[in-house]
């Protein structure tokens, strides 16, 4: 079996563990039947790791932060074979080591923010440019951002891979839970910074409508919070049951360069409720508007209260848009097809 050197700064599981994609997070034990993988981890330590989370956050996109850097140093006796970096701490840390040891080990980087982050801060453009170089290919979440990628870091598109994102239709199954579906009203979910909780509550204060928010602390930091908004923090398991009792799941985000939110929107639509996501091109990748989901312009409160409003009405399409998002989700965006994408793109750099 070829072996595959991993880098990836969140650690393997516990086993036995019941959550989501297996020992192996985002679900990358499916590479495990073609490869033999070697899983790097940095040795951060308890006080590290927490210092890292809080630290690199702000800085791990277009540098790669301490925990990248550690990465690529855990890494540094050569790889066995080819390289996997997951994500853009990882990769661009372990390219610019490679490309200043010029390690001919074939490196095939996913990317899930860089389009956007680069967007953001086009004068660090160059740094990552000419990390790139020796990268064999860089894997990314939605067919936009290869522009993107080509325009302002000179990525060839011979090098670009545009890999639909997967998640564990297994554990996100409603057939696993006993209580039945819907009842729980609308639901919000996610903690990234690309988040809009601002247009949703005002689109809450507008209509009335109560809903349940899962997200940290600083996602609505200085926002006025509406009555009948309940916040909460669900993990896992309790996680599961909240999108499995969801009436309709909202996701707002300010529409960046990268399928942000995709995630809770793919695993809402594998347990067969009904979705309203921001429009961004890369999320067109994921939701096809009127059939497996809705889509609403970025900031548009008027527009989010109209379509909300009537799907709250209307329980039989909901109930068809969801079916219709689950059996999508289960042909297109499961994580055994993202990881089988992934290793053809590394059969095929490596041959």
């Amino acid at each position: 079996m070829i072996p595959l050197t991993v880098l990836c700064a969140t650690p393997p599981r516990t086993p036995g563990e019941d959550k989501p994609g297996g020992p192996l997070p985002y679900g990358m034990g499916a590479l495990q039947s073609d490869f033999d993988v070697d899983w790097v981890v940095p040795s951060l330590g308890p006080l590290g790791r927490h210092v890292a989370t809080r630290v690199d956050g702000a800085i791990r996109r277009l540098s790669p932060g301490r925990r990248g850097w550690m990465l690529a140093r855990a890494a540094r006796g050569g790889a066995r074979g080819p390289v996997l970096s997951v994500f853009e701490d990882a990769g661009l840390a372990h390219a610019r080591r490679a490309g200043r040891r010029r390690d001919r080990s074939p490196h095939v980087m996913v990317s899930c923010w860089l389009a956007q982050d680069v967007l953001d801060r086009p004068a660090a453009a160059a740094s990552v440019r000419a990390s790139l170089s020796s990268v064999a290919a860089v894997c990314v979440y939605s067919a936009n951002q290869a522009v993107i990628l080509e325009e302002y870091l000179g990525v060839g598109a011979d090098r670009i891979r545009v890999v639909p994102f997967g998640i564990d239709v297994d554990y996100f199954d409603a057939g696993r839970l006993r209580s039945p579906r819907g009842g729980g009203g609308v639901i919000a979910v996610g903690s990234d910074s690309r988040r809009d909780y601002a247009t949703l509550f005002r689109m809450a204060e507008r209509t009335g409508i109560p809903m349940t928010v899962a997200c940290r602390p600083r996602n609505v930091t200085d926002l006025r919070i509406p009555p009948g908004i309940r916040l909460v923090s669900v993990f896992d398991a309790d996680y599961r049951a909240l999108l499995h009792g969801a009436d309709l799941v909202v996701t707002t985000t300010t529409a960046p360069a990268y399928p942000s939110g995709q995630t809770v929107v793919l695993e809402a639509m594998a347990m067969g409720a009904a979705t309203v996501t921001t429009d961004s091109a890369a999320m067109r990748d994921y939701v096809v508007p009127g059939s497996t989901g809705e889509l609403v312009p970025p900031g548009d409160c008027e527009a989010l209260a109209g379509t909300v409003t009537e799907l709250l009405r209307d329980d039989g399409r909901r109930r068809s848009m969801g079916e219709r998002a689950r059996d999508d989700v289960r042909a297109r965006f499961t994580v055994q097809r993202q990881w089988k994408t992934v290793a053809r793109v590394i059969g095929e750099v490596s041959a």
